[in-house]
């Protein structure tokens, strides 16, 4: 009976003794841990510890030693996000001003930060394909995004 082809050594990944391989989220959270840079504020290492296992599961593996730089600068936007739209919500995206033309209502300076903080969690996500359109786009790369239909599906086109 024939199996096939045997599969190259370099593609082969033995499995560690004690280890069953099916535990998917432990392998995330170990490894988050891991790439987690040491000193990082309370603040960012708690955004750090809420969103890295998720990329790191060993399905979508999109972090790692050489991206975690930016993945950080990522979890500081995101807390840089946060205190400003706790800001905003205290005090009010406006604010009253008396000028020569007479009262004015202004937009405070912070909803300009706030927007420019957005954009750049909006560009660092998508670079990490944290976005429904990134990650559709990484997932066509190769076979992943490749359907081969069901037994019933005589179309091949």
């Amino acid at each position: 009976m024939a199996r096939g082809r045997k599969p190259a050594e370099s593609v082969v990944v033995p499995m560690k003794d004690g280890e069953s391989g099916h535990n998917l989220q432990a392998r995330a959270l170990a490894k988050a841990a891991q790439l987690r840079p040491e000193g990082l504020l309370d603040e960012v290492r708690w955004v750090y510890d809420r969103l890295a296992p998720p990329l790191c599961h060993p399905t979508k593996d999109r972090l790692n030693e050489a991206n975690v730089f930016m993945f950080v600068q990522l979890c500081r936007s995101v807390v840089r996000y946060e205190r400003y739209t706790v800001l905003l919500e205290e005090e009010g995206e406006t604010y009253t001003a008396k000028t020569r033309n007479g009262t004015q209502q202004k937009s405070r300076p912070e909803v300009a930060q706030l927007n420019e903080t957005w954009r750049q969690i909006r560009a660092l996500a998508s670079d990490f394909g944290m976005t429904p359109a990134a990650e559709r786009a990484l997932g066509g790369s190769g076979q992943m995004g490749f359907n081969f239909g069901g037994d019933n599906d005589d179309d091949f086109t």
